[in-house]
């Protein structure tokens, strides 16, 4: 039975459109819940596949108390083991690297990349002893799917279909071709708050007035929210095309073309400065689209209506990462409607695409304490061929400190938010969560699939 802070009379397991309970951020038996029937059964994106291109490469992927090793094991094949040695429970990696055999330092066991064993020192010792045959000594195997460059794990003996759990997001976000994108910076966040409170921060668009007023100048960010299958996704409404204001700021009606057509080029380039680490820019998009766009729209002549700057910007993207021989999608407006505005692959894959990249968020819990947790922001975009880097990821243990140059300036403030989120939840002043039916519909559906985990009950929001 879980227990509350009393702070209402509705159970913890109830899940509307409107309402979250507060205690699900911080309480110790539904953390506990959520290790047991969430984190050990649910299909889960532990690495990409550039990280371990060659065969022999590893990533090491912690989640609660669990450590799975993922290691590349043939050109077109992945597979996954607990990270544990099967004679006295060491474990056997860390973080990530290369390997020709996985070997146990404690004493000196040894097994292939296909986790066979290959040595027990005095092996002839455990003679007639159970379940000591090389068989029964193999490394504990993790089930394996791959999807536009992740890869999935799932510690569950029988997992659910992976081609049910990920449908119908292959469809909608296929054309964006994750595959091909690579690595431009990846850093590791601790942060007191809770896994979700972090999780959440990336599902909805109804905090930009609050938290982003930069942008309110370039876009119009009315959106809506929606439950898609067991994921999320959101969507601007786009009744105002970008570059013009808020309608919340009541200048749209004096806005002329060119101001609008001005408008367009300091959102892109504020997609450039806001959602990079430094001067290049790269982020959300690549610096060779914000150069292209806003080059491409100051030379247009004075008049160029909406949707002929907007065009002609796009193609001056595609024409730069033609030249420099990259992907670059061209979504017709039907993709468009599908792929959203941002998408949370459920539960931990936060993807919030732009022209030619994407920010990749994921939150895990850290030390198996409701409060805190490691959040993961990554850029990934189409490079040009040869040019993308060798990217390793970067730890911040104190990110107030450690911000500058690591943390692209409007990330910084969802960051900002989080930690006062999670001790602001635990006031006794505090009811539950509001949860905006129209414009945060993703974080209550989050929720409900989190229910069908622990309780088994339907996700219906």
């Amino acid at each position: 039975m879980i227990t509350t802070n009393g702070a209402n009379d509705i159970p913890i397991q109830e899940v509307r459109a409107d309402f979250i309970h507060q205690d699900r951020y911080f309480s110790k038996e539904f953390a506990q819940l959520e290790k047991d029937q969430l984190w050990l059964k649910v299909w889960q994106w532990a690495c990409r596949l550039e990280e371990i291109p060659l065969v022999g490469d590893y990533v090491v992927y912690d989640v609660v108390d669990q450590s799975i090793v993922v290691v590349r094991t043939g050109k077109d094949e992945v597979k996954a083991f607990h990270n544990v040695c099967p004679h006295r429970g060491r474990r056997l990696l860390s973080g990530s690297g290369h390997v020709t055999k996985f070997h146990c330092i404690f004493h000196a066991w040894q097994w292939d990349l296909n986790g066979n064993n290959t040595r027990v020192l005095d092996h002839n010792q455990w003679e007639g002893c159970p379940a000591m045959a090389s068989e029964d000594l193999k490394l504990s195997p993790v089930h394996v799917e791959l999807w536009a460059g992740f890869v999935f794990i799932s510690m569950a003996d029988e997992p659910e279909s992976f081609a049910e759990f990920i449908t119908p997001a292959p469809d909608c976000l296929g054309p964006l071709a994750m595959d091909k994108m690579r690595l431009a910076w990846h850093v590791v966040i601790d942060v007191d708050s809770n896994w979700k409170v972090a999780q959440e921060a990336f599902m909805e668009s109804y905090h930009v007035w609050g938290t982003h007023p930069q942008l309110l100048p370039y876009i119009d960010e009315a959106n809506v929210s929606e439950a898609v299958a067991k994921h999320g996704r959101h969507s601007y409404l786009t009744e105002l095309p970008p570059g013009m204001p808020s309608r919340r700021l009541n200048k749209t009606a004096e806005m002329s073309l060119d101001d609008i057509r001005e408008g367009f080029s300091k959102f892109i380039s504020a997609l450039g400065s806001q959602l990079s680490r430094n001067d290049e820019l790269d982020g959300q998009l690549t610096a060779r689209s914000v150069h292209a766009a806003t080059d491409a729209l100051a030379a247009m002549p004075s008049g160029t209506g909406v949707e002929e700057a907007i065009m002609g910007a796009i193609m001056a993207m595609k024409a730069a990462a033609d030249a420099d021989n990259a992907y670059f999608p061209l979504l017709t407006p039907e993709e468009q409607k599908k792929q959203g505005e941002d998408w949370n692959i459920f539960p931990s894959l936060s993807i919030v695409p732009s022209f030619d990249g994407t920010l990749i968020f994921r939150a895990l819990p850290r030390d198996n304490d409701p409060n805190k947790a490691t959040i993961e922001m990554i850029s990934l975009l189409h490079w040009g061929e040869g040019k993308a880097p060798k990217v390793e990821r970067e730890h911040v243990s104190d990110w107030r400190t450690q911000h500058k140059g690591v943390i692209p300036p409007l990330l910084l403030q969802d960051l900002i938010n989080m930690e006062d989120v999670q001790k602001g939840m635990q006031s006794i002043g505090f009811k539950g969560a509001r949860a905006n039916p129209v414009q945060e519909r993703q974080i209550s559906h989050f929720h409900a699939v989190i229910n069908e985990y622990l309780y088994g009950t339907a996700a219906t929001i």
